[in-house]
């Protein structure tokens, strides 16, 4: 099949940031390197006219440590103001905006240079297959999968039966999710979730089952889910300080990154794999409808099961975290979690070596299913230059990214609607 880019623009071309309206001369937001952007800010009151006071400040930069350009304008002898900038090598260029008139008012746009082109800023490693390969066997040979489910009663109904679901991982833990599952024989489609960064889900998508589906959400957290969502942040509160404590880094998703099986992740994605694979053996799934779907850290994960699991017959990918985790040594800004930049200076030398192993671009070409990715072009957590390295490392022939322009580390639910909704679930 043809590879496909949807563009979706999901503000008008003027897109605000409280008083700051920025605009560039492209509706596209795509350019060809060398070829110059010219944002145009207009800096508004509260009703909607221009300020004639104050000052403006505009800087152009690659989403990293490159700086295009940077002025500052008095408003009261130019508002709105223009500014143009270009990029020379593939990525993404980002224009903040900060006007100060008795208060500071913000505003960012970003635009897209050759981003087709762009590359992760490490080199998958020769290993990298042979490395997973053996891990998901070991795991397999060494430790009994040990699946427990439990009946979640007051989820359950006439339509749908709900579980708690676990299984054994490495070094003594259990991943844990919610499954949900609509009564009948079926055959029924898959769609597997795992969620966003913090503290994970304390419950089912009852809802999927209702619509026909099965649907399996696992969180990373290595602790069974609490009853209710404030206990379950006191729970990942407990375990980002234990971790803090114990390793030096902020949160859960940076622990450990010396070595390739202490980092968080390791037996956390082993554990959800073998989870795909014991959902998969049922006999009620369709297994040419097994689909995955996911957002921010569900996105990266996305990159790993899917490159990982040979179940998956399609991806759904939104603004991906765990990807371009070295992106820092090409002068651009890493993807979430920022894994080296968290590291204690101890741990930076090894968790350099580390982090390539754990990189969603690296997984991506593993991927054999039809895949679609969605990248908010001001998205300052999972930046889209690192979002791209993972698309563009895919292999497959069916594959599609939809630009959010103007969309930060959100999804807008039209880009849901047409990809999850009209894509993904579809037959």
């Amino acid at each position: 099949m043809k590879r496909m880019l949807a563009i979706l623009v999901w503000m008008p071309l003027w897109v605000a940031a409280q008083s700051v309206e920025i605009s560039v001369d492209r509706e596209t937001a795509v350019y060809a390197c060398g070829e110059k952007a010219a944002f145009t800010v207009r800096v508004l009151d509260e009703g909607g006219q221009p300020v004639k006071q104050g000052t403006l400040t505009v800087s152009l930069t690659n989403f990293g440590t490159q700086q295009v350009a940077r002025a500052t304008f008095d408003l009261a002898a130019a508002n709105p103001v223009t500014c143009r900038g270009t990029l020379d090598v593939p990525g993404f260029l980002k224009c903040d905006a900060a006007a100060k008139f008795g208060k500071e008012v913000r505003g960012t746009f970003g635009v897209a240079y050759a981003p087709e082109k762009i590359r992760a800023g490490s080199e998958r490693p020769a290993d990298f297959d042979a490395f997973w390969d053996a891990a998901v066997a070991k795991l397999e040979a060494e430790v009994p999968l040990d699946a427990r489910m439990e009946r979640i009663a007051q989820a359950s109904n006439e339509k749908r039966e709900c579980f708690r679901v676990s299984f054994a991982t490495f070094g003594g833990l259990r991943v844990y999710g919610f499954l949900s599952v609509p009564k009948g024989d079926g055959p029924f489609p898959v769609e597997v979730n795992v969620p966003g960064a913090g503290p994970g889900t304390v419950g089912p998508n009852a809802g999927m089952a209702d619509n026909g589906f099965i649907h399996l959400v696992m969180n990373v957290h290595p602790f069974e889910p609490a009853a209710d969502a404030e206990a379950q942040k006191a729970l990942y509160a407990a375990q980002d300080e234990r971790l803090k404590a114990q390793y030096g880094v902020p949160r859960y998703c940076q622990a450990g990154a010396a070595d390739r099986e202490t980092y968080f992740y390791y037996p956390v994605i082993l554990g959800i794999n073998r989870a795909v694979n014991w959902l998969a053996a049922r006999p009620d799934v369709d297994k040419a409808r097994f689909t995955y779907g996911g957002t921010s850290q569900g996105g990266g994960f996305g990159f790993i099961l899917c490159g990982l699991n040979r179940n998956f017959t399609k991806g759904c990918i939104h603004v991906p975290a765990i990807t371009d985790l070295l992106g820092f040594k090409a002068g651009c800004a890493s993807g979430w979690p920022k894994l080296i930049e968290n590291q204690p200076e101890a741990s930076k030398a090894a968790a350099t070596k580390v982090a390539p192993y754990f990189d969603g671009a690296h997984f991506a070409a593993r991927i054999a299913c039809p895949v679609r990715v969605s990248v908010g072009f001001i998205d300052e957590t999972c930046p889209p230059a690192a979002v791209y390295a993972g698309y563009n490392a895919l292999r497959v022939a069916d594959k599609a990214i939809t630009h959010g322009i103007g969309m930060g580390h959100r999804v807008t639910p039209e880009i849901y609607r047409q990809l999850d909704q009209q894509w993904l679930r579809q037959k």
